[in-house]
């Protein structure tokens, strides 16, 4: 048996390396990159861990599970035979999509033995590839894709009025439309509920929303996709679909500094979800590239396209790598890499690839159309910095904020919870991880609708509250 380890996850670890040959093993109370390495394994074969480089109890009892499903000894540490299994069924796993985008790029059929090697008898899922992930309530790598209920669904319009009665037909151009969609979507049980739920509601009645999903639906999508990420144009539209319908799915994903970006997605999702579509049929097109409200453009960064061990679905990577690209201050020359979450130039510059408060305010302006301007503790005081963000939320704006978690992080304040004297008592606010337990500080409490909703007592996020994005 070969001692080398393939997979990405384990590369150039040392560590790793001497488990993997038998010379030792990680065991519980370890905490180490060799531990998140290995988290991250696991996340990618399918099992629910957060990835933090400590091997605690959940991580132990992850690691047991695994190990049982798999047929392996329940040793309950990472040693030789442990780790040789993870590379070993991540790596064919991995061969296995490679073989099937192969194979749909040749106009074979995927499941035929030829195109496609016949599985183990245990196989682990990699990052899911298909509908069946996206079935509600079903086995996730991570909660906050489609387990979530989006309180506002059926979204608003303007005050709350629909903009068609329920059940109003559409007319024969925007029938033809719908119908072409549906079509695409073919048997995807979750993508056509949403998209029955986008009618229904009135969504698809006026507007660009449906004419821009009707141009994604029926536009071919740059084959790098598929030969490079194994990405089929017609996953790209459930997908989206599933999006434009509950944007709580989004998520910012494990081991990547994208709070910022995935905040900016998951505001343009709420505030013009027309608009998200027409940037994602863009930057996945054969050119690359959207032109932005401010005419600006965006282009996909390259590393973006292969599937990782984020747990983020195709859409969340795709849009998120491209705008930490044009985050940049050099993105003509130095592109953001994806894999190691870096951009070289501003990494090297800054120690890390998290988007700044600038350059999320230069960003949300181009994106949105909208002027914005920065406000920070580094020139007011914190209860001042909480009062002009609150006020701006209570006027109906989801304001982007940055909290002191163990890091910077952003999130984005849905509504303000006031008491009978009108004040402000608790801050709702939505996490770009998709989930969040509560754990840790600042002090919080999520929600039932999940998603990355959380409620914050205003005193604990007068004490957070480090920045925010807010019209000028």
């Amino acid at each position: 048996m070969s001692n080398e380890l393939l997979s990405p996850e384990f590369e150039d670890d040392a560590m790793l390396a001497a488990v993997a040959r038998g010379e030792t093993t990680i065991q519980e109370g370890t905490k180490s990159s060799s531990v998140l390495a290995m988290q991250k394994a696991l996340v990618a074969l399918g099992v629910k861990i957060k990835p933090d480089g400590d091997f605690g109890p959940k991580t132990r009892s992850a690691l047991v599970a695994w190990q049982k499903s798999t047929g392996l000894p329940e040793s309950e540490i990472l040693d030789a035979v442990t780790l040789s299994a993870m590379d070993r069924i991540l790596v064919e796993t991995r061969k296995n999509n490679l073989h099937d985008a192969i194979a749909r790029a040749v106009g074979a059929n995927p499941g035929t033995p030829a195109a496609r090697p016949a599985p183990r008898a245990n196989p682990r899922p990699n990052l899911p590839t298909d509908a069946a992930y996206f079935i509600d309530g079903a086995a996730l790598p991570s909660v906050g894709h489609a387990a979530a209920d989006d309180p506002d669904s059926p979204p608003p319009f303007g005050l709350g009025t629909p903009l068609v009665p329920p059940g109003t037909p559409l007319a024969s151009d925007r029938q033809a439309m719908l119908d072409r969609i549906r079509r695409v979507i073919g048997e995807d049980a979750s993508a056509t509920f949403a998209l029955e739920r986008l009618f229904a509601a009135g969504r698809l009645h006026a507007g660009k929303l449906l004419p821009n999903l009707n141009a994604f639906a029926t536009t071919k999508r740059h084959p790098e996709l598929l030969l490079q990420g194994g990405i089929d144009s017609d996953l790209l539209v459930r997908q989206v679909v599933r999006h434009v319908d509950n944007p709580l799915r989004i998520q910012q994903g494990y081991g990547r500094g994208t709070c910022g970006a995935g905040v900016i997605e998951y505001l343009l999702l709420r505030h013009d979800a027309s608009e998200f579509v027409r940037v994602v049929d863009g930057i996945t097109s054969f050119s690359g590239q959207a032109k932005l409200r401010s005419g600006r453009t965006i282009t996909l960064p390259r590393t973006a396209i292969p599937r990782d061990d984020t747990a983020r679905i195709d859409i969340d990577r795709l849009f998120q790598s491209t705008i930490m690209n044009h985050a940049t201050l050099m993105s003509w020359l130095f592109d953001y890499d994806n894999p190691k979450d870096d951009e070289s130039f501003m990494a090297a510059l800054q120690g890390s690839s998290q988007m700044p408060i600038w350059g999320f305010a230069s960003v949300y302006e181009d994106v949105l159309g909208e002027k914005r301007t920065s406000v920070s503790t580094m020139s007011r005081p914190r209860d001042e910095m909480a009062e002009i963000v609150v006020a701006e939320a209570i006027r109906g704006d989801r304001v982007p904020v940055i909290l002191q978690f163990s890091s910077f992080h952003w999130l984005s304040i849905e509504w303000i919870e006031r008491g009978s004297d009108g004040r402000a008592v608790y801050v709702v606010l939505r996490n770009p991880w998709g989930n969040d337990d509560g754990e840790g500080n600042p002090p919080r409490e999520p929600l039932a609708e999940g998603g990355g909703l959380v409620r914050m007592k205003y005193a604990d996020f007068t004490k957070a509250v480090f920045a925010a994005v807010v019209e000028t």
